[in-house]
């Protein structure tokens, strides 16, 4: 009996020690799936799309056969399971061949941006066959969705450096500008006569044989090159929030006219005179009493900048049709809110310079005189910009469109001067003397005049760019910029004279006191195309 109770206790120990490495080798494999699971959390991204079950017939398929058939099957066009796909055979029954089906069922994790159906070609951008989406298109990559339209997201955003270091995640482009702007108004500055005329008709405005040599139309409207630079960071990963710093400029447009005389032509500066009440001429060159030049420089330069901070506002992908393709493609666009500053300037000159020499046997034959005018206009932006953005891409392709408006105030200035340099050589070599004034800039408006005017300068950007590489793409972009009040040199001339004021003046003159100066205001426009690249990093 004492042998059978030990029998029966030393069967329970071993059952007992059995059931517990049992139990122990479960632990062991389920701590083993957890690691594993907690690996693949580790490791997971989102994904943007997910992707439906792909059902494939295969008949009389046995098990052992199973994967180099599935490789057979693939290499006739069925697409490859991704890596975490679940591989099924389903068959009617446990031995012999399958006659069924395998189910190639792709599990994926996380967020699903959009839904896709149909057969997906993940090899190409573009239209393969009926019914592809181009999933390899560029800038719709990265963990971060459709916010990575057309952008290079990376894993590392921009952060402070305690060191000397490069700026993380940001963009850069440059551009060549062909523009066009609003031409500089002028009125007419030098004529002259055809044939005969009198001395009192010469280069007189109205009469029947003056023309109009300089003025009277709208200059420096020609096309104006130039480049345009724009550079920014991104704050985030995901491109939601970004800095970034814009600057433009136009070169230079000067325009020139020279004319000169010997007497034997009509040279003159047309005016009209208060006093008379009727349009005039101050000669420059008349035949048997005067001789001399005239030149007329005019000049005009525009520069603009800013600084935008960019929030991402809406973000979205999808599979639609295009008109050149026919077939669904994928697409993805993101709109974007831009506020900042907003800087512009326009400076502009115009100067009148004659030199002319009275004729023996004229009046006051002798007398040498060099008289300059100058109006020179100088306008300064400064305001909050507030915009929208959106872009587009489609495979390589993309399109931008923005409108942007400033708000604020522009400081106008406007400088005259003028001088008259008169030598007398009748009787002898004489001294040049100088006095205040010329014709067109008198002691009545000579001076410098500032105001501050309220200002809007709406912007429009249309921009369609091609991907050369992931980073890098060209650009052709249009824009048109409005500036809704400046002030520009040809408008702040006085053509009304009184000739009593014109130096040397010997007696005080008498009234009206013209020319004089008032704020002659307007608005201007630019526009235009240009060229460049993009590059992101």
């Amino acid at each position: 009996m004492s042998i059978l109770r030990l029998s029966i206790k030393t069967t329970l120990i071993i059952a007992g020690l059995l059931v517990s490495d049992l139990q122990a080798q479960e632990s062991s494999q389920r701590r083993s799936v957890r690691r594993s699971e907690q690996a693949a959390r580790a490791s997971w991204q989102p994904t943007r799309n997910r992707v439906r079950n792909t059902r494939v017939e295969i008949p009389e398929l046995a098990g052992r056969d199973a994967v180099s058939k599935i490789k057979q099957v693939q290499g006739e066009g069925i697409p490859t399971p991704p890596p975490e796909a679940a591989i099924s055979i389903v068959a009617p029954s446990d031995s012999g061949p399958l006659d069924g089906q395998i189910t190639l069922s792709p599990v994926y994790e996380g967020e699903i941006i959009e839904d896709f159906s149909g057969d997906i070609g993940c090899d190409s951008p573009g239209c393969d066959s009926p019914g592809c989406v181009g999933c390899d298109t560029i800038g719709c990559d990265g963990g971060c969705g459709a916010s990575c339209c057309g952008e290079y997201c990376s894993d590392t955003a921009w952060r402070p450096c305690l060191t000397l270091c490069m700026p993380q995640d940001g963009w850069v482009s440059l551009e060549f500008l062909g523009w066009w702007q609003d031409g500089m108004q002028l009125p007419p500055l030098v004529t002259t006569s055809v044939g005969s005329v009198a001395q009192s008709e010469a280069g007189v405005l109205g009469a029947p044989a003056t023309r109009i040599l300089r003025g009277g139309e709208a200059y420096h409207d020609d096309a104006l090159d130039g480049i345009r630079l724009q550079f920014g960071l991104w704050l985030d990963s995901c491109h939601t929030w970004g800095v970034g710093a814009e600057y433009f400029s136009l070169s230079t447009t000067s325009d020139s006219f020279s004319a000169s005389s010997d007497g034997s032509t009509v040279l003159a500066r047309p005016f009209f005179n208060v006093t008379a009440g009727s349009e005039f001429s101050s000669l420059i060159s008349y035949p048997g009493q005067i001789m001399g030049s005239v030149d007329v420089q005019s000049d005009s330069e525009l520069v603009g900048g800013g600084i935008l901070f960019r929030r991402l506002r809406r973000a979205e992908e999808g599979c639609s049709n295009w008109f050149l393709c026919g077939c669904p493609e994928h697409f993805c666009s993101r709109s974007e809110l831009l506020f900042g500053y907003r800087y512009l300037q326009l400076q502009e000159g115009v100067s009148i310079i004659e030199d002319e020499t009275t004729l023996s046997g004229a009046p006051a034959s002798g007398i040498f005189s060099v008289i300059r005018d100058s109006f020179q206009t100088s306008n300064q932006f400064n305001g909050f910009d507030i915009g929208y953005t959106t872009r587009r891409t489609r495979g390589f392709w993309s399109l931008d469109t923005g409108i942007k408006l400033a708000i604020g105030v522009t400081h106008q200035k406007v400088r005259i001067a003028g001088s008259s340099t008169i030598t007398d050589n009748s009787s002898g070599p004489g001294t040049p003397v100088t006095y205040v004034g010329g014709l067109l800039a008198q002691s009545t408006n000579i001076g410098t005049y500032t105001q501050d005017e309220f200002a809007v300068v709406p912007e429009f950007d249309l921009r369609i760019g091609y991907q050369m590489t992931e980073q890098f793409k060209l650009t052709l972009s249009y824009t048109a910029i409005y500036w809704s009040n400046v002030v520009r040199p040809g408008d702040q001339i006085d053509r009304n004279l009184n000739p009593d004021l014109w130096p040397p003046v010997l007696t005080p003159p008498s009234l009206p006191n013209r020319p004089e100066f008032a704020f002659d205001t307007t608005d201007y426009w630019v526009q235009g195309l240009s060229f460049g690249g993009e590059y992101r990093w």
